[in-house]
């Protein structure tokens, strides 16, 4: 199953007297007396099992954390953990389960209740949900017991984004049997109950898929998702204003600097993130923060802090100033790894630590460094494919293994020595480009020729 989950990610899945130069002070930042900010994240308790494609919410100084995948099952127990006044968190304690497994879902709190909307579940994700389930947060920041709503979407949808308004709950694109572009709504009644879905007549201006959605004010931002045709993330963005009906009006706004989906977002203040998720190469762990402007419209993205690991089909959630990041999973394992860091005046993550931690931190960058510099496999060229956003290469190892792999454009030649990065297996994987099939291929992020 985890291949299965895989593929899912892939297709849709001494202390220093004066700061290092690699802390990252902000200018417009006040310090604490003796205190240095350094772009990095703290570590909080591990969530109890690896798992992606969760939700996640914050409420009351308590982090909910919902259902997902955890490489073999899809799940539906909950646990949640207390917010500390500094940012740490408590343990995480396991909440009242669902009534039915789902991943790669979203989820709102709309006064005083959370509603976990759509996902799959079965073989490979194959059930497509259109149900909605409804937990009270009870005054000790425990939950009720989960009640399935009547009203169900018109369209079943996996991966697609929610956010909620005073009146009324919202989902965005998603895999109903086909990529979707449509949006769907649905009223609060008195009871907390929903209303009836509707399917609205205004579509997004492109199919969205394992994408970012984030409400910041009175505006809906959908970010990134994959391209189906060239299997890779896209840059593009586009807004609207949310409300009713006929506010609706998809604009396109300042694009990524890099194409991803199987990303997180989170927004605060001005800002807006977008975090981590998958090229089609390689899982990232990259950071891009754009501020929002009076009319709407996003400022060009800037790199900001990156996260300690790469990781796609996570969940990120910001309160009180503190930026949560949870699990997910990478090329290498699924996560149960929590990391979180606070926001500084510039719209940077980190923390305000001390010169020791400022050298712990310059350590820790220069052993990523030399990590990241080190390509583990080596092989020479038998075959060479040229597509738009891949070229695809077939090597032949030192050990007499021939294996395919797809990577950046590179001009190499049959007969050449290369060497590559570890990457992301996929099986059975079709290229809508080459109108080929390959039983197996490595998807990777760098590739060297040997001179």
């Amino acid at each position: 199953m985890k291949k299965i989950i895989s593929l899912v990610l892939a297709l849709a899945l001494s202390a220093c007297g004066t700061p290092s130069s690699n802390s990252g002070i902000a200018a417009s930042a006040t310090p604490p007396a003796g205190k240095f900010w350094i772009a990095d994240w703290k570590k909080a308790p591990s969530i109890s099992i690896p798992r992606a494609g969760t939700a996640i919410l914050a409420h009351n100084d308590m982090l909910y954390l919902i259902a997902g995948v955890d490489g073999k099952d899809f799940l539906k127990t909950v646990e949640y953990a207390k917010i500390n006044a500094d940012g740490s968190l408590g343990e995480w304690q396991q909440g009242p389960s669902l009534n039915e497994e789902r991943g790669f879902i979203d989820a709102v709190i709309h006064d005083g209740s959370i509603y976990v909307v759509g996902g799959g579940n079965g073989p490979n994700g194959h059930n497509l949900l259109k149900s909605t389930e409804r937990a009270k947060i009870l005054p000790d920041g425990t939950l009720g017991p989960w009640v399935t709503e009547k009203s169900m979407m018109v369209v079943p949808r996996r991966c697609s984004k929610v956010v909620a308004t005073k009146t009324s709950i919202y989902t965005f694109g998603g895999y109903g049997g086909t990529l979707l572009d449509s949006v769907e709504h649905a009223d609060f009644l008195p009871d907390g109950s929903l209303g009836e879905w509707k399917l609205e007549d205004k579509s997004m201006l492109m199919q969205r898929y394992v994408n970012g959605v984030k409400k910041v004010g009175s505006n809906a931002y959908v970010i990134g998702g994959h391209d189906a045709t060239k299997g890779v993330g896209i840059t593009d963005v586009e807004w609207s204003p949310l409300g009713t009906e006929d506010k609706r009006n998809w604009q396109a706004t300042a694009p990524l600097q890099i194409g991803r989906y199987g990303l997180s977002e989170v927004a605060h203040g001005d800002y807006l993130y977008a975090l981590g998720g998958l090229t089609g190469l390689e899982f990232l762990d990259s950071v891009e923060k754009s501020k929002v402007n009076a009319d709407g419209t996003l400022s060009a993205w800037q790199v900001t802090t990156p996260l300690n690991v790469a990781r796609g089909m996570f969940s990120v959630v910001e309160y009180k100033n503190h930026i949560y990041v949870i699990g997910g999973s990478n090329r290498s394992e699924y996560l149960n790894s929590v990391e979180y860091a606070d926001v500084n005046q510039a719209g940077d993550f980190g923390y305000w630590g001390s010169g020791a931690d400022v050298k712990a931190y310059d350590n820790k960058l220069e052993a990523r460094k030399n990590v990241k510099a080190q390509l583990p496999n080596q092989g020479k060229i038998k075959t060479v494919l040229q597509a738009e956003a891949y070229t695809y290469i077939e090597v032949v190892t030192p050990n007499y293994k021939a294996e395919w792999l797809a990577g950046p454009k590179i001009d190499v030649q049959v007969g050449q020595q290369i060497r590559y990065s570890t990457g992301v297996v996929m099986s059975g994987f079709f290229s809508k480009e080459l109108q080929r099939s390959f039983n197996q291929i490595l998807f990777v992020g760098q590739v060297q020729k040997i001179e």
